[in-house]
């Protein structure tokens, strides 16, 4: 289940394993189990959550990715905004956290190249904050509401992104998240509440994109704190802008 979860590698991946069942789930033919103290290697494998994250971060190689898989808890999307932000304060860069349909998670973390680790230490060592350049996740109202290979010709997709009147300025803001599982964690309540309607897709945009779009934005709010905001007009977005599932 793990082995599409690995960071390319030129040759067999070398695996920590911090448990029995991923020591077991480790085919030699297909990784190189590494010794209990290794560093720098291209991934760890837990079937437990770990601590502390940070030092397990320090273990692999950059670009190596941490893959938790974690079956003894829930699927509530509350819990899943729990792990994704752990892992994040750990210095994980491009995670997964992803339920599992025989309950569980799959959670994944990958430790920033080294060259990004070099431009957040000058960056902190200058006095600044680092910047958080993640992708962003946006509320599509798209139209008409099929895939785009079941599109006639000349039919296009149209979409509007979902917006909120912000009481403190009165004026419209985009709802807009750092990751797909806090995007889902407001939806799911905001559409059984009828507080969105017709909201039918998420999209992807770049953080930079976003910002050269002259919109007030609300960077992961939660739906208990904006129930009772009124919506605003929907924004209009191209849909060739967005960022493909692997960018």
């Amino acid at each position: 289940m793990f082995a599409k979860h690995l960071p390319p590698s030129a040759a067999l991946p070398v695996v920590l394993a911090l448990d029995s069942q991923a020591e077991q789930a480790c085919d030699p033919e297909r990784v190189t189990l590494a010794a209990a103290d290794a560093g720098d290697v291209d991934a760890i494998l837990a079937y437990h959550w770990p601590e502390p994250l940070p030092a397990l971060h320090d273990r692999l190689r950059p670009g190596g990715r941490l893959i938790l898989i974690l079956s003894d808890t829930t699927t509530d999307p509350a819990e899943g905004v729990t792990r994704l932000d752990a892992l994040q304060a750990g210095g994980f860069i491009h995670c997964l956290i992803e339920s599992q349909p025989e309950g569980g998670w799959l959670c994944r973390g990958e430790r920033p190249p080294a060259e990004q680790v070099a431009t957040r230490l000058l960056t902190l060592a200058a006095g600044g904050a680092p910047v958080d350049t993640s992708p962003r996740v946006v509320l599509i109202r798209q139209t008409p509401n099929k895939p785009i290979w079941r599109l006639q010709p000349g039919e296009r997709l149209v979409w509007e992104a979902a917006t909120v009147i912000d009481p403190a300025t009165d004026a419209p803001a985009l709802l807009v998240f750092s990751s797909l599982i806090k995007a889902v964690a407001f939806m799911q309540p905001a559409v059984l509440a009828g507080f969105l309607v017709d909201i039918n897709k998420t999209a992807r945009f770049a953080a930079d994109r976003v910002a050269t779009w002259g919109q007030p934005v609300i960077l992961n709010p939660t739906f208990a704190a904006w129930r009772d905001a009124r919506l605003g007009p929907p924004l209009p977005l191209d849909p060739t802008l967005a960022l493909a599932s692997e960018e």
